[in-house]
């Protein structure tokens, strides 16, 4: 899936959403994760 609008996240905001991406990917019941959130260049996750 691809998102037809993104959504752009502070440097702090994208480490908390990276953290629940990987919370919600590490649960046995999700099978696959979709996001809209456009990373800024410096984060690294």
């Amino acid at each position: 899936m691809i998102p037809d609008n993104m959504t752009p996240v502070s440097l702090e905001g994208a480490a908390k959403v990276q953290r629940l991406i990987d919370m919600l990917e590490d649960d046995d019941d999700v099978q696959d994760v979709y996001h809209n959130a456009e990373f800024p260049e410096e984060f690294v996750g």
